[in-house]
């Protein structure tokens, strides 16, 4: 089985990451552990409270960009980070899924960098043999 991970790549004037994991599910999973490392110090958060997320989308490019955007909004608007996503499932053209995290902190958070957008540019999913692969990209 192929393991599942992420890693941020340089970008002209933005940032990037691309994902790998073994099924498409795993693959937003790793997603909203890719947003947290760029945003905070994802390995303060721990896994408190539990909110669910549901979004669809055409493709699995569409439905990709608004899980990334969800995540990231329960930062920007709630203060509220994501430790890690879980029972993440597809259905037709939906993804939904259980993202573990608690509020933010300032004595025990630190944040990085803020995102103003998950953007289509460069954004690609797609099946390599056994594993799912996405490049992403967010403007700063």
């Amino acid at each position: 089985m192929t393991e599942s991970g992420h890693r941020e790549i340089d970008h002209t004037a933005d940032l990037g990451f691309e994902l790998w994991a073994p099924t498409l599910e795993g693959l937003y999973a790793e997603g909203a552990s890719a947003i947290g490392e760029l945003c905070y110090d994802l390995a303060a958060v721990q896994p408190r409270e539990l909110r669910r997320i549901r979004v669809s989308g055409s493709n699995p490019e569409e439905r990709l960009i608004r899980w990334l955007q969800e995540i990231y909004l329960m930062l920007e608007t709630d203060m509220w980070l994501a430790a890690e996503a879980s029972k993440v499932t597809l259905a037709d053209d939906r993804v939904e899924g259980i993202v573990r995290g608690e509020p933010l902190d300032r004595e025990r958070h630190t944040l990085h960098t803020e995102i103003k957008a998950v953007t289509y540019h460069g954004l690609k999913v797609e099946q390599d043999g056994a594993t799912w692969r996405a490049t992403v990209v967010v403007d700063v």
